[in-house]
Formats: structure tokens, C-alpha cells, sequence
């Protein structure tokens, strides 16, 4: 048996869990070991350095967090002296005794992984070119030319008594009491190898052949724990005799807690090779090179070795003026093992034991390899022919696809054990590659190129299907803890919300949101019935099956993979399949309700509405940076919107839940942007306030529709969540009906045939480039991105201008300036003709009883309602207007707008008085009350927020102590 067939017989006892604690990466250790399973054991004493190099290096330490968030915007200067004070804080922490007999252990463990390399590269050739290649040194290395047992068991001993030393290190069973192994992206969601690593140190060696220099090969966490030991163990067979190792995470110094050694090998002249994942922006490798040049190593002896998934090689703008060595895409040793040759060897002996009696493989043809992806492993489908004792002549479609290496790679096929018939069928698993059936329906798919339609038969996979799948995973892969808590610092689900969350504070957000923030949502999303959870659960990733059922593909892909966000809570997957198309550009309004009662009924499970957000708010984002390092317009455009409804969902379940009676009244007309929203979060929102102000006009009778310049779509988003009435988009060239959603567009048929005037190609033809809004179809949305931050600004007015003095432009747009986009607004149409059109149709004579605008496009409508308001935020134009201003800004305006209307604050009667709602839902209400407050009210609501989050930790059942 198999390092991987061995992880595998393994996790079918249990559940796997690869967040693995450090008793459990002790124990599986000692036991692959001795079980002569040098690559898993070579594996788990890499994770176990890390963990303790981690915690010893205080990588989860708040102070660090807190540099790191900052380092994201804040003053090069400032974070540049931040970090340095980090690295004097850590080297001194490390000088302190307890710290200090930790550290020693764990250089003594760490040169005990170096030989688990070395041994688990036993059998790897090396180079032929005698040029090129050499023995290693027998004094050096005494175990790596010596295949003798007792050498092995040499080696388990002295690991035994590691671990037996590790238990007896005083501090050390509190000090690594939280801390979990953080699996490498490397190994377990790229496609690396370990010979990957013996290719590059043939590079390096054939650049730097001498091999009496000095090297020191330095490893970024978390990939570079593997992946350094493993190029240093393939230089020394090739016969390099100082070859330190050493591992460090971004901001960190090149050895924490060893500047000896650095000083020395500076002296000496080392050669200072820096190892990491494929990279995306390669600002890692690029920074530590320069922290390298800073400690006093030759520029030109710093290298980074490195593979790219792209199949020529080319590097991130930040690597090119560094002496790379590179193992490009069409090199990796994943592309020899499903190659043809491989597979026909692996169906050859797979195949004959699952075919039915007397029938034989005659031959394979194996499709295509794509290219290398950050998104899926690859994989190739394969079409077996087969024949039975009657000749006749059966084809049978597979895929096989790479997984991981070792105990990594075993995690696919032990899940598909346990989720049997929910998952496509497995037909064997060797050495990293597992090999299924295709389904009939679909015989060519590939999980490399995953579809964004939903699935080829036009059917998508129902509610009740997805909960299905759902509760079996929390059910059938039950943990016993959520040890997503135990990972600070590492990007978990409830860290990634409290990042979307952290805008409310403005600059504050810097310093509230590790102090503030992480604990509360730590606590909003921490799971009282933890299983290992699927985390890529988008509704295309279901297939039909053939037979009327639907088989979930991607099914150990998302889990401890390369964007971290590890959850526990089967609701998070939940939350993934969330977004159901009715067609591009309309969402079903009851697809969350439908999805929430399918897992209620599976689970008994009620989902609060406050924890429904924030996953949701989680889960859009994550299919954002799914789509590659530059989404598209139209992907940061669904990201927002889903977001939004995301929100939106929940004031209204606790604001507007509860009335069900349509009012019948007169009409109300409100702007959105600036009025009942804002885009604070990244993304419009509303706040306590305005969803407060809503319910008012509701409980007391009156219609509310808005009207903006927000495309149909997203006036379709609120009016389903918000239960409006109706809704004017794109400045009145549109109607959005708020029954069923369909829009109605109030262009003359001359106007739409005149389209847009090639306006969109103007735009991009701009230095810089302008980016238009996708869902907006007859008003053109434009925006320039900021290339430090990526965010949205108007166009320059002078830009305007020389676009409007074209010709048919300016004959068929005026604009209307805003914060965030200059909008093109079809000439002829304004909100006013669109607002008198919708109240038509409402069967609502005369002017709305309240109107509340804030900008130009709002002064006709203001002044044809027969009251009038305008926040505290307005332009100069609405103010000129004679336009009464309220008090207060944004949703509190409108909140004053709305009490002058029926007569007191809402809120401020029994009849509109909102229901007090749980405590999870009241903290989530604070954080998005921050806003509204503006400067001088938000000191009263942080604290107000502060002492709300202790007493939601204080109640919660699955309350813990604060991360580390």
C-alpha cells in the first residue's frame, strides 16, 4: 500500500480534518514513520515545524495582524517601521528562556524534516550529466546513499524521542494548545509535486554548479515549509555540502531568532535561494528579496525559484528584474502522470477488477491536458473501450484528475468514500491521481474549465438537492471542533466578514477591526455542530446524473485550499449555492427562503438572518476573486450586487418581516444613492435607519417605490427585498414592476434604435481607460479605477466635456455628475417623467405625498411631491431649489423626512415600532449604525457596539477566548 492509499485507509475511520492539531501531527508522524511512509512522514513533520515556527514567531499576534492590515494602504514609512519593531519584538521573545528551549526543539525537528526529504527523495534519479550532477556527501548525509533498515529505524527513533522531548518542554502543551497545521496551497490545491522541486534544483545547479558555496534556501510560509526542504534535500544529493534552511512569512526577518546564522552565511557569501507558491503578484518573493538586499547579500545572489502555471514561464512584473529560476507550466511533473502512457498504466490495473465478468479493455484515448489553474487541479477526461465475451463493444467515459500529494492528495477519494452516492463514482485512487466516471449527460466535462451557465442541460439543481448534499456533509463529516477559530491571521470565513464589515469605520478601520470586529464575528460565526465543509458550492458545480438525480462535483477542492476561508459551518456551504438565476441579470426572489426551509427540513437547523449575512457576504466575494486576479466589470458587478441583496435580506427580515398587510395608501418616492443607501461597505447599502424609516411608511399605509439611476436589475433586487411597490431605473428610461420583476422601457422607438453611440468604446478608448457599469442597458454608467486601490471615481469634467462635443454623443446623452461614476443619461428621459409613469400605472392620482432626493436629477421630481426633503448630504443644486433640508445626513435624513410625514420618529409608535430582534442580529444592526451616526455620533455608537459584542460573546453557546 501507498503513502496516499495509506492517508486514505486512514481518514475512512473518521472524518478528515486537515487543520490537524499538534498532538495528532506527533502521532501520525511516529506512525507513518514506522510504517516505512516517507513521504506522508516527511509531510506531517513539515506541517509541525510550521505550526511551532508560527506560534513561536507570533504570526497570529494582534500587533501583527494589525501591521499586516495596515500594510495594505497605510504609509510605506510607517509600515516599514512597524515591521522592523515586529521582527526586534520577536528575535527578543525568542532570547526569553521557555521561547528559547521552543526554538532550539524546533531547529532540532526541523533538521530531522531535512532528512524525511532526503529519504522521501530516495528513489528519485539523479541527473545523468555527470556535469550536472554528483554524489552526495556520504559525512555529511550518512543516511541518504544508505538504504539500510537499521538507518530507518535510527531515524524513527530519533523522532520518537523528539516528540517525547516536545511533550516534556515546559509551556509547551499551553503554548500549542490552539495551534493547527495550515495544509500548503502548494501540495493540496496547486498541482506541485516533489519532483517539481528535484527539476528546479537541476536548474539552480546548473547556474550555480559550485557546490562548495555556501546556500541558504529560504522558504515563504506556508508552501515553503515543503517546499524549501525538498529543493535543499535535491541540491545535496547533487552534491552541495552547506545548505541551511530556514522559513519565514512575509514582514518576518530571514531567520527569526537567528541573526548569527545570517551574519554568518552573509560573510561567506552565500547564495540565497527564496521558494514559494506559483505566484500571482509575486510582491512576496519581490519584498523578501529586498529585505535580503538590506541584510547585506549581493543582489545578484539572491534568487527566486519558483514554478508558474504558465506554460512559458512568464512572471508577475514584480520578479522580472531578478535572476529567477523558473520550471514553467509545461514542465510540471503532474503533466507525466496523467499523460497517456500513465493512465493507460494505471487503467490497465484498475480497470479488470470493476468491469463486469468476461469483459476486457481493448484500448484508452485520453483527451487533451489544459493549462495549469489556480482554480481546479488538473484533470483530463478518457474514453475506455471495452468488449464483453460477445464481441460487442462498449465505450466508458472517465475523468482522471490529479488531487494532491500524499495524505493531501488521499483527502478527494476518503470524502467520496464518505459521501457515497452523492458524489460522482470513484473507480480508483493511485498516487495522487483519482479516476471517476463521467455521467452519460456529460461526457466531456472538466473541472478545469467549469462552467458559468449552470449546468449543459439548461436545468439547475433544486433547493431541496443542494440541502440534501448539505446536511450529509454535516452530518457524515462531523468534527468535533471548529477549529476555524484557532486560525487568526489566517483569513478564515470569520475574518474575511469582518473585512467586508470594516469600511463602517472609515479610518478607523485599521485598528477596530482586530481589536473590534474579529472577535465579534468570531463569535456570530462560530459553529455549535462543526463538520468539514465543501466550500465551493455554486450551483454549476451540481450535475445531472442521468438518471433525474444530481451528483456535486468539486467536492474536496474548496476545503483548506489556497484562499484559506475555512468555515466549519455547514450553513457557509449553504450560503454558496445561494444565487440562483432566473436570467442574466434577475435573481429568484425566494431563492434564499426556498434554500433555508430545504435545510431546515433536512436539519431541524434554523439559520438566523444575521449569520445567513455574513456568510452570503462571504460567499459573493469569494466568487469574485474566484474569477481570476483581474475579475471582470461584470464579475465585480455581480459580486456588489450579491452583497448588497446579501444586506438588503437582512433589514428586511428584521425590520419588515413582520407586515404582511400591503399598504394601499398614497405613494412615496425615494431616491436611493445617498438617500435610502450609501456605498460605504464597497457596496450600496442601507442602515438601521432607513430600513426603519421603511417600515414606517409601511405600517402607516403608505406605497413606497424608489427611483434612481441604479440599473432594472438592481431596482429589482430592492424591490423584492424591501417589498416596494415599484421601482424607476436609469433616470425614468426604465419601469421595474415590483410583482414579478420585469421591466418596462420608456424610450421612444426611435431612441432605441439610436442605442448608444458607440459611447462604451469612447470610453475605453481613454488614457486612463473608463470601465462602464454592465447592468445598466440604456443610461451608461462610466468610472475610472484608482490604480492604488482599485476603487471608483467620476470621469474628469474635462473628459466629459470633449465626449458630449461629439457627434452622435452629445446628441444622445446629457450627464449627471455622481461621487463614484459620471452617469450618460438618455436625453429626454428624468426621474420625474418616470416617477408620473409608475404612479400611473399604481392607479395613484396626483403627486406622491413625500419625495426625498439629494441630487440634480431629483430637484423636478422634489418639486412636483406635495412634501419635499432633501438629507443633510444634498448638492448645492437641490439646496438652490428652495428644497427643505433635513438635520441629519444620508438614512437619518431620510428618517427625519419620514417622521415629518406621519407625524413623529419612526419607530416612535406602537403601529411602526420594530420587534426587538436576537442578539446575533442586534450586534450586526450596530456595526451598520456606525455610518449614519457621522463623526461626531460615532464615538457613542462604537461604544455602543463594543459592549453589544461582549454581551453577544457572553450568551453565545459556542463562546471561546479571544484568538491568539
Amino acid at each position: 500500500m501507498n503513502d496516499a492509499q495509506t492517508a486514505a485507509a486512514d481518514g475512512a475511520r473518521a472524518p478528515v480534518d486537515l487543520h490537524l492539531a499538534v498532538p495528532e501531527l506527533t502521532d501520525r508522524l511516529l506512525g507513518r514513520a514506522a510504517g516505512g511512509q516517507w513521504l506522508d512522514a516527511f509531510l506531517l513533520s513539515a506541517g509541525l515545524v510550521q505550526v511551532v515556527e508560527d506560534v513561536l514567531q507570533g504570526t497570529a499576534w494582534r500587533p501583527r495582524r494589525l501591521v499586516e492590515h495596515l500594510a495594505k494602504g497605510g504609509p510605506p514609512a510607517v509600515v516599514g517601521a512597524a515591521r522592523a519593531g515586529l521582527r526586534t519584538a520577536t528575535g527578543l521573545w525568542l532570547a526569553v528562556p521557555p521561547a528559547h528551549r521552543l526554538h532550539a526543539w524546533c531547529r532540532r525537528m526541523a533538521a530531522l524534516r531535512d532528512r524525511l526529504a532526503l529519504r522521501a527523495l530516495r528513489d528519485a534519479p539523479v541527473a545523468d550529466d555527470p556535469g550536472t550532477a554528483g554524489p552526495a556527501s556520504p559525512a555529511m548525509h550518512p543516511d541518504t546513499n544508505d538504504p539500510d533498515a537499521d538507518r530507518d529505524a535510527a531515524l524513527c527513533a530519533e523522532l520518537r524521542a523528539a516528540v517525547d522531548e516536545l511533550a516534556r518542554l515546559p509551556g509547551a502543551r499551553r503554548l500549542f494548545s490552539d495551534a493547527v497545521q495550515r495544509p500548503p496551497a502548494c501540495f493540496r490545491s496547486f498541482d506541485q509535486h516533489p519532483q517539481d522541486c528535484v527539476a528546479l534544483a537541476r536548474l539552480v545547479h546548473a547556474r550555480h554548479p559550485n557546490r562548495h558555496r555556501p546556500v541558504l534556501v529560504l522558504g515563504v510560509r506556508t508552501s515553503g515549509s515543503y517546499l524549501a526542504p525538498l529543493l535543499a534535500a535535491q541540491l545535496r544529493r547533487l552534491g552541495h555540502r552547506a545548505v541551511t534552511v530556514g522559513t519565514t512569512r512575509p514582514g518576518a526577518a530571514l531567520l527569526p531568532g537567528r541573526p548569527a546564522a545570517v551574519r554568518d552565511l552573509r560573510r561567506r557569501g552565500a547564495l540565497v535561494l527564496l521558494v514559494d507558491d506559483p505566484p500571482v503578484t509575486g510582491g512576496s518573493l519581490a519584498n523578501l528579496a529586498a529585505l535580503a538586499v538590506h541584510d547585506g547579500f549581493d543582489p545578484a545572489a539572491i534568487v527566486p525559484v519558483l514554478a508558474t502555471l504558465d506554460d512559458a514561464g512568464a512572471l508577475p512584473p514584480a520578479l522580472r528584474g531578478l535572476p529567477c529560476v523558473t520550471l514553467p507550466g509545461r514542465d510540471w511533473h503532474v503533466r507525466t502522470l496523467l499523460s497517456p502512457r500513465a493512465l493507460a498504466s494505471l487503467l490497465a490495473s484498475l480497470l479488470p477488477a470493476l468491469l463486469p465478468p468476461g469483459r476486457r479493455l481493448l484500448d484508452l484515448s485520453v483527451g487533451p491536458q489544459g493549462p495549469l489553474s489556480r482554480r481546479a487541479h488538473l484533470a483530463v477526461t478518457c474514453a475506455a473501450r471495452t468488449a464483453g465475451p460477445d464481441g460487442a463493444v462498449e465505450s466508458l467515459p472517465l475523468l482522471a484528475e490529479w488531487t494532491g500529494v500524499g495524505y493531501f492528495g488521499a483527502y478527494a477519494p476518503t470524502v467520496a468514500g464518505v459521501l457515497s452516492g452523492l458524489v460522482p463514482r470513484q473507480l480508483g485512487f493511485a498516487d495522487g491521481v483519482l479516476l471517476r466516471a463521467l455521467p452519460p449527460t456529460r461526457p466531456t466535462e472538466d473541472p478545469a474549465q467549469e462552467p458559468p451557465d449552470g449546468p449543459p442541460t439548461g436545468r439547475s439543481v433544486p433547493p431541496a438537492e443542494v440541502a440534501r448534499y448539505v446536511a450529509a456533509r454535516r452530518r457524515l463529516l462531523a468534527v468535533p471542533a471548529d477549529r476555524s477559530l484557532r486560525l487568526a491571521g489566517r483569513d478564515p470565513v470569520w475574518e474575511a466578514a469582518a473585512r467586508q464589515l470594516a469600511p463602517a469605520f472609515g479610518r478607523l478601520h485599521t485598528v477596530l477591526r482586530p481589536t473590534l470586529l474579529d472577535p465579534l464575528t468570531r463569535t456570530l460565526l462560530a459553529s455549535d455542530r462543526p463538520c468539514v465543509t465543501d466550500g465551493l458550492t455554486a450551483r454549476h458545480r451540481w450535475t445531472a446524473d442521468g438518471a433525474g438525480g444530481w451528483y456535486k462535483t468539486g467536492y474536496a477542492d474548496g476545503a483548506f485550499g489556497h484562499l484559506n476561508l475555512a468555515s466549519y459551518d455547514a450553513a457557509y456551504d449553504l450560503a454558496g449555492a445561494a444565487e440562483r438565476p432566473d436570467g442574466p441579470d434577475r435573481p429568484r426572489a425566494d431563492g434564499d427562503a426556498e434554500l433555508l426551509a430545504a435545510y431546515r427540513r433536512a436539519t431541524g437547523e434554523e439559520v438566523s438572518a444575521a449569520r445567513w449575512c455574513l456568510l452570503r457576504l462571504v460567499q459573493a466575494r469569494h466568487a469574485a476573486v474566484q474569477d481570476g486576479l483581474t475579475p471582470s466589470e461584470r464579475t465585480r458587478a455581480d459580486a456588489r450586487r450579491a452583497q448588497a441583496r446579501a444586506v438588503q435580506r437582512f433589514l428586511a427580515d428584521v425590520y419588515l418581516a413582520d407586515l404582511d398587510e400591503e399598504p394601499r395608501g398614497p405613494c412615496c418616492v425615494l431616491d436611493v444613492d445617498g438617500v435610502l443607501e450609501y456605498d460605504v461597505l464597497g457596496f450600496p447599502v442601507s442602515s438601521p435607519a432607513g430600513a426603519l424609516a421603511l417600515r414606517a411608511l409601511r405600517a402607516h399605509g403608505y406605497r413606497t417605490v424608489i427611483a434612481t439611476g441604479r440599473s432594472a436589475p438592481e431596482v429589482a433586487d430592492r424591490c423584492a427585498a424591501y417589498r416596494l411597490a415599484g421601482g424607476v431605473a436609469e433616470y425614468g428610461a426604465v419601469l421595474v414592476d415590483a410583482a414579478t420583476g420585469g421591466a418596462e422601457v420608456l424610450l421612444d422607438d426611435g431612441r432605441r434604435l439610436a442605442g448608444d453611440g458607440g459611447l462604451p468604446e469612447r470610453l475605453g478608448s481613454l488614457d486612463p481607460p473608463a470601465v462602464t457599469d454592465p447592468l445598466a442597458r440604456w443610461c451608461v454608467r462610466a468610472s475610472v479605477r484608482a490604480p492604488q486601490d482599485g476603487r471608483r471615481h467620476a470621469l474628469p469634467p474635462e473628459a466629459v466635456a470633449a465626449l458630449l462635443d461629439e457627434a452622435p454623443i452629445g446628441e444622445l446623452f446629457t450627464t449627471v455628475p455622481g461621487r463614484a461614476q459620471t452617469d450618460f443619461v438618455p436625453r429626454g428621459t428624468g426621474k420625474l417623467a418616470g416617477a408620473r409613469a409608475l404612479l400611473t400605472r399604481l392607479g395613484a392620482d396626483g403627486p406622491p405625498a413625500l419625495a426625498v432626493g439629494d441630487g440634480i436629477a431629483d430637484v423636478e421630481l422634489l418639486g412636483w411631491a406635495s412634501l419635499a426633503a432633501a438629507p443633510a448630504n444634498a448638492e448645492p443644486p437641490v439646496r438652490a431649489a428652495g428644497v427643505p433640508v433635513t438635520r441629519h445626513a444620508f438614512q437619518a435624513g431620510l428618517t427625519d423626512a419620514v417622521g415629518r410625514l406621519i407625524g413623529h420618529r419612526p419607530g416612535g409608535c406602537p403601529r411602526c415600532r420594530a420587534p426587538r430582534p436576537p442578539a446575533d442580529a442586534r450586534a450586526l444592526l450596530a456595526v451598520l449604525a456606525v455610518p449614519e451616526a457621522g463623526r461626531t455620533g460615532a464615538p457613542l455608537r462604537l461604544a455602543r457596539l463594543a459592549a453589544q459584542a461582549a454581551r453577544t460573546a457572553a450568551t453565545s453557546p459556542t463562546h471561546r477566548g479571544p484568538g491568539r
